[in-house]
């Protein structure tokens, strides 16, 4: 049986190369059910897969923003446009009545992230989203479009549905985005009908400059070690602990010669130490000590769900009113610099900008709407940065960035699967209950498929093999059986953060209690 056909429709970012029908459904291609959700970018790689398997062969057409750059087309807004049959997804309807098939057109906004697909459908606020039918797209060959995003090439809509890296109802404090209020538990329920999905490993990267540093501080370039800097395999990544990344994100270190060894400067300690950045054509030489001693925290904006699950994970915010604020201000000169950008595209810019001297990514200029006209790094300076982001990223280390290990344990779905990796969350599919049933369906179906243990092991985490091991996702152990032994082939989280009530991922994930002689303890 084919994979229901808009389980992807999610799937997002980075979809240059897929090669289908040309010209299937051009922008001019009555659309039978036109769909919006918007939120968080973080599934949207992972997702790209399981959206051209259910589309009918030859039919499906990618449209793609398009800033000008080849690294950043699809950042902010996707639209797929084709066929879909019913047997792909049961039960379609066009108008209430039954249908065989149906031409689809789904839009994802992803810019603002998790809190786009949250607090806009609560409150029923219109947010923008990419139109395709203003001739402002350019067929660029095999069912591929790019277009412009801007002024009247998009249209104000309350999204039909949203995706989001944690809960609804985590979208207070620091995750309440700049054009909304925060999230109220009770219009929520009223409001929304939330579907919790597979759990998402995320993990702490930091540049490459910054991550053989810490190799070197915590003596794994020295004999009778046999990592070489640079080194990624589980045994040769550096480890920060969660204090210490809750120290670095809180805003208390200015540089980073306030971390020592053995009472020796950090940044001392790799003076004159240098590296080869084989990320680039041709490699380059450069030094591990930057120019820029200052700390520099790349941080996604205020509704970001990869910036709530770090800050619930690490700064017990919002889940206390003890909880640690990650919206310091910081200096430009004393240090430390926080840079908020947009999606997860912006924050491998951030890093790669800090790698390698090099000033692509913007940051945030002004709120409300959000606009992002800041340069990040105007003085084409390199320094050691940290960021946020999910493990679905990154894998080949085409970007200068690599993610360390926490309290001495990789971001592996093992780790996670063993209960020894604490940073990952269950992200959530939601709609809005007004919407029409037609709508409902397709949108049903896409949260089904997205959680499905086969469906995450073929057509997910391939893409998500680190040299540290596989990572990604693993579906939810409360829907589907599981075994002492992680199978890779169909993984299976044990552990989870429902089990008091409803979703909450700042509840400590345990296994929940249920008959299985099969628990993996070990």
């Amino acid at each position: 049986m084919k994979k229901h056909v808009l389980s992807a429709a999610v799937a997002l970012a980075s979809l240059a190369g897929f090669s289908q029908g040309a010209l299937a459904h051009a922008p001019g291609v009555t659309p039978d059910l036109e769909i919006f959700m918007s939120g968080a970018t973080a599934p949207d790689k992972g997702l790209k897969a399981l959206f051209t398997s259910m589309c009918t062969p030859g039919t499906l057409d990618i449209y793609r923003d398009d800033p000008g750059a080849a690294s950043t087309k699809g950042r902010n807004h996707n639209a797929f446009f084709c066929t879909v049959s019913a047997s792909e997804i049961p039960n379609l309807t066009v108008n209430g009545s039954a249908v065989t098939s149906a031409k689809i057109l789904f839009h994802k906004r992803s810019q603002g992230g998790s809190a786009q697909g949250v607090n806009p459908l609560i409150d029923g606020v219109a947010i923008a989203h990419m139109r395709i039918d203003n001739g402002n797209c350019t067929n660029v060959g095999s069912g591929n479009w790019d277009c412009n995003a801007a002024g009247a090439n998009l249209v104000n809509v309350v999204s039909d549905a949203g995706v989001s890296d944690v809960e609804p109802k985590l979208f207070v404090g620091p995750n309440k985005p700049s054009n909304a209020s925060a999230v109220n538990p009770a219009q929520a329920d009223a409001v929304l009908t939330v579907v919790p999905a597979a759990s998402l490993i995320f993990g702490v990267p930091v540049t490459d400059n910054l991550y053989i540093a810490l190799q070197k501080a915590q003596g794994l370039l020295d004999a009778p070690s046999s990592c070489s800097a640079g080194a990624y395999t589980e045994a040769c990544m550096p480890s920060l602990s969660k204090e210490q990344v809750a120290t670095l994100v809180s805003g208390q270190i200015k540089r980073w010669n306030e971390f020592s060894v053995n009472g020796t400067a950090l940044t001392t300690l790799t003076a004159g130490m240098t590296y080869t950045d084989d990320t680039v054509n041709p490699p380059v030489v450069r030094n591990v000590t930057p120019s820029d001693t200052k700390l520099h925290f790349c941080k996604r904006i205020d509704g970001s769900g990869t910036g709530a699950q770090m800050y619930a994970k690490f700064l017990n915010n919002p889940c206390s009113t003890a909880g640690l604020d990650p919206d310091w201000g910081g200096s430009a000169l004393a240090g430390p610099v926080k840079h908020e950008v947009s999606g997860s595209g912006d924050m491998e810019l951030c890093l790669t900008d800090f790698a390698r001297g090099t000033n692509t990514a913007k940051k945030v200029t002004s709120t409300n709407p959000d606009v992002f006209t800041t340069d990040v790094n105007p003085s084409l300076a390199t320094g050691w940065a940290i960021g946020m982001q999910s493990l679905e990223n990154n894998a080949t280390h085409t970007r200068p960035y690599r993610f360390v290990k926490v309290d001495g344990v990789a971001p592996t779905l093992e780790n996670v699967f063993k209960g020894r990796y604490m940073d990952w969350v269950e992200y959530t599919f939601q709609y809005r209950k007004a919407i029409s049933q037609d709508k409902k369906t397709v949108i049903a179906q896409i949260a089904k498929d997205a959680g499905a243990p086969s469906i995450i092991a073929t057509e997910l985490n391939s893409g998500f093999v680190h040299p540290f091991g596989p990572s990604g996702y693993l579906a939810n152990g409360n829907n589907f059986s599981y075994s002492h032994t992680l199978n890779l082939n169909a993984p299976v989280n044990p552990y989870s953060h429902e089990v008091k009530g409803s979703l909450s991922n700042c509840q400590v994930p345990v296994i929940k209690s249920v008959v299985n002689n099969n628990k993996p303890i070990n």
